[in-house]
């Protein structure tokens, strides 16, 4: 498949194809000076895809295909994302607590600002 083909059943622009290859996600042959997608290159697209989908950043997915090249179908790759997941979610929950620290401390703001409002009526 040509690179137009895949923009367009994927939905993502040439720069985020080129992205992912220069970071070692993708590795589509070149032909004529041109991309060539085989169907193992759609899938790892669609694999990382799926990943960016769960919100996981470019250096998380390319440990996580490392692990996969390396140690394939594994009890070792199966513990290794395991605990990059875990990491993931722990970050999540940090940052979950960071928003609601600061939703708290707006929410405050507002009581201040109403209590303002309320006395100049």
């Amino acid at each position: 498949m040509k690179t137009g083909h895949i923009t367009q059943t994927y939905k993502v622009s040439r720069d985020t194809l080129r992205f992912y290859i220069k970071k070692g996600l993708l590795a589509p042959t070149i032909q004529e000076g041109q991309y060539s997608w085989s169907e193992q290159d759609c899938q790892e697209l669609e694999n990382i895809l799926q990943l960016r989908e769960l919100g996981l950043s470019i250096k998380v997915i390319q440990r996580m295909k490392e692990v996969h090249d390396t140690m394939c179908g594994t009890r070792e790759q199966w513990l290794e994302n395991r605990h990059v997941l875990q990491n993931e979610i722990a970050e999540r929950k940090k940052m979950i607590e960071q928003l609601e620290k600061q939703i708290h401390n707006m929410s405050g703001l507002i009581e201040q600002l109403d209590k303002k409002l309320a006395g100049r009526e």
